[in-house]
């Protein structure tokens, strides 16, 4: 049993990953928002090993499996991005089709209860969690609660008019209450309380006036008429002014210092950035290559440890070179490439990171292998085609 098990035990793999190893780009998302799911596999084996990661959503698969390779003693970083809506979710990691195969499993899944996403309903950046007025219409969602309204619907019986300055949010035939009487003004006939129907009241939101008063308005004498006339003229007079000083604003014209007159256009042209050498950096920055296969041979990468403000630079071989944090990049055909980023946050840190990506020739993916099958298959439907025809020629012979 030992001869017969020793090779068994030299080629088997031996991946893992724990709680530990997960990253969300967002640590307490928002419904809507994109998500970014890291995991870090470890590889605790003496030998490269190649899988596949299983992302999961309430035991629903997330997207296609994630090709991984882990060499020996090393790790490597795949991801995934999920869009998810309100709620409580329960997500799941698992490396699956090792190879060479694992002889330990229970190491291989990671499953994270109640992952909460958050809603923010009136998009004040607060999410529905700690804000005390979730649609934003001036009234705390406790206070909604008891008077029966809506604390996500800013306008609850949908009349227009916000909960906040609406008297009756549950009523859509009302809205304001002049005298506070509890009675609505499209209900109650004497809106301001002041004893006169609103029908006989020349001012039926205003108590004090009630039609029935007297009153004499004074003559002005003349030095208020005169005054009076002052003020109107000297306000009609200020606009002409500030139109004429606004005109003469307008008609200033920029000299073209152009020799032909014409206006030049300005190109902006791509600077390409430079590192220095690890050497010469004032500090390192750890960094780690994340990577997600988005076809055949067309991959996705990030980098995890930077930030969005540092520099980048991707050098994918032969010359190809990038400089965005998450860039594509579609490798020319099967095989095996490295590739390299480094990174600088301009004040004297400098960070470096490798990756290889293994790209097999027999993938359905691959145009060639697609070509292949579609020629094989025609060829075999003719095959059985010629037969079936020959078999009825043979039997009317």
């Amino acid at each position: 049993m030992i001869f017969l098990l020793a090779p068994i035990a030299v080629l088997a793999a031996d991946l893992s990953v724990s709680e530990g190893d997960i990253l969300f780009s967002i640590e307490k998302p928002l419904a809507g928002d994109t998500i970014r799911i890291y995991v870090t596999v470890q590889n605790e084996g003496q030998n490269d090993v190649r899988a596949s990661m299983q992302f999961s959503v309430d035991n629903r698969p997330l997207g296609a499996l994630q090709p991984i390779t882990v060499l020996a003693y090393k790790n490597s970083t795949v991801f995934i991005d999920w869009t998810p809506s309100e709620g409580y979710y329960d997500i799941g990691i698992e490396v699956i089709d090792a190879n060479p195969p694992e002889a330990d499993l229970e190491d291989n899944k990671v499953l994270i209860d109640d992952f909460f996403v958050d809603l923010d309903t009136d998009s004040d950046g607060l999410p529905n969690s700690v804000d005390f007025d979730d649609d934003n219409d001036g009234v705390d969602d406790g206070v909604e609660l008891i008077n029966g309204s809506d604390p996500v619907r800013f306008d609850t019986d949908s009349d227009g008019v916000s909960d906040g300055v609406d008297k009756f949010p549950n009523n859509p035939n009302e809205i304001h209450d002049t005298d506070n009487d509890g009675i609505g003004n499209n209900e109650d006939p004497d809106d301001d309380n002041d004893g006169v129907l609103d029908i006989d009241d020349p001012a039926p939101f205003n108590s004090t006036i009630t039609g029935n008063e007297v009153t004499e308005e004074p003559e002005p004498e003349d030095d208020e008429i005169i005054e009076e006339v002052q003020e109107t003229v000297q306000e009609t007079s200020e606009p002409q002014a500030q139109a004429q000083e606004s005109s003469e604003a307008d008609t200033l014209v920029v000299p073209d210092t152009s020799e032909d007159g014409a206006n030049e256009e300005f190109v902006i042209e791509e600077v390409e950035y430079t590192f220095p050498d690890q050497g010469d950096a004032d500090y390192t920055i750890d960094i780690v290559i994340a990577k997600s296969r988005l076809k055949w041979n067309v991959w996705q990468f990030d980098v995890l440890g930077a930030d969005p403000s540092y520099i980048y630079l991707w050098d994918f071989g032969g010359g190809k070179l990038a400089q965005k944090k998450s860039p594509e990049y579609s490798f020319p055909g099967s095989g095996e490439y490295n590739i390299t980023v480094s990174v600088s946050d301009t004040l004297g840190g400098l960070g470096t990171a490798e990756e290889s990506i293994s790209i097999g020739f027999w993938s359905i993916g691959n145009p060639w292998v697609k070509l292949f099958v579609i020629v094989l298959g025609l060829f075999s439907l003719g095959l059985v085609v010629y037969l079936i025809v020959n078999q009825i020629t043979s039997r009317k012979k």
